[in-house]
């Protein structure tokens, strides 16, 4: 039988570009390709991957740019004649969804949040199969491993021997700080602040703090490793006693992998999903507002977390997941219904 036809609808940030991009790997062997807007422009985005287009699209709702977008995108489904799209979310997937829906193509939607977007949320009914990660309920839903896919399984180090990769004593508290994978000004500056409070009150700890995009210079009193971006993030999880951060699906994701109690402050402007993704953690994290988010009450949460270490742990480890399916599995049965 030839190859399977995938179209991939996505864009934005590392949050919906990760998984489309692991979704690729999980479909070695059939032809995938990917659309949406300003891929060529995302640093979150592998160019070298399999062939792309460009589709327009807007968030702020410009008739013109989203029609303009239908448009390439019948085209391009009339081009490639795909056998299943598959929609990561966000108004980036938008035109080609769309697109999909007017020509009757098969549709498969990946939610990476604890409740759906408005665009899942429009596209559900439409949908052979709605692919979550984690336990909330859609219609036709399936339930995928928890992020991420298709990448080898490495061996997580110990305690010891992350903090030994970044030079930092092996014997010490240590906080990981970042704000997801465009980084997070505001966890940036709170943080700052909070350890400095935090050593003047005489507290024993050490940080790693990847900053994202933001150019700042942040120092320390304390020892620290200070750098925009990780890629062997398992090695951060495995050398931290705490986290600090947003709480985007994949950091979530992550939280609950590698067993790590937190303190989540979620983006504010993300229409309550980053809160949800906390709150799912329940005993295994604290979430606080951004407005709650205040140096004096951030030293606070960690002298109470540093003292329950333990009981978070534990409450990471009781989360329950319904059985879940491959997701490139899931995408190749739908797909060769033809």
């Amino acid at each position: 039988m030839a190859p399977l036809k995938v179209l991939i609808a996505a864009g934005g940030t590392g949050g919906h570009l990760f998984p489309a991009q692991q979704l690729s790997q999980l479909l070695v062997g059939e032809e995938v390709v990917f659309a949406g807007h300003k891929l060529s422009s995302s640093p979150f985005f592998n160019r070298h991957a399999p062939y792309y287009e460009i589709i327009s699209s807007s968030k702020k709702r410009e008739w013109w740019t989203l029609v303009k977008g239908v448009w390439q995108s019948i085209k391009l489904l009339r081009k490639l004649r795909p056998h299943v799209v598959v929609g990561f979310g966000s108004f980036h997937s938008f035109p080609i969804l769309f697109a999909a829906l007017l020509l009757r193509k098969k549709i498969v939607l990946f939610e990476a949040n604890c409740s759906l977007g408005k665009v899942n949320r429009f596209f559900v009914p439409f949908a052979a199969k709605t692919a979550l990660q984690f336990p909330i309920f859609c219609k036709n839903c399936a339930y995928v491993p928890l992020l991420p896919w298709g990448t080898k399984k490495t061996q997580m180090p110990t305690m010891a021997a992350a903090r030994k990769h970044y030079n930092l004593d092996p014997k010490v508290f240590t906080i990981l700080v970042f704000g997801g994978s465009q980084g997070a000004a505001f966890i940036n500056e709170v943080f700052c602040q909070a350890a400095a409070l935090l050593h003047r009150e005489k507290e024993v700890f050490q940080v790693l703090h990847f900053t994202g995009k933001q150019t700042s210079v942040f120092t320390y009193d304390v020892p620290a490793i200070v750098k925009p971006f990780e890629e062997q993030m398992q090695i951060a999880y495995a050398a931290a006693d705490l986290v600090i951060s947003r709480c985007g699906a994949g950091t979530v994701a992550e939280l609950i992998r590698f067993q790590k109690p937190s303190i989540l402050i979620p983006y504010p402007y993300a229409h309550d999903h980053q809160r949800k993704n906390g709150e799912f953690l329940q005993g295994g994290a604290t979430v606080l507002l951004q407005s709650q988010a205040k140096p004096e009450r951030l030293v606070q949460e960690i002298g109470k977390m540093r003292k329950e270490l333990s009981i978070k742990k534990k409450a990471l480890e009781q989360i329950s997941f319904p059985e879940t399916v491959d997701f490139g599995q899931l995408v190749r049965t739908i797909g060769e219904a033809r």
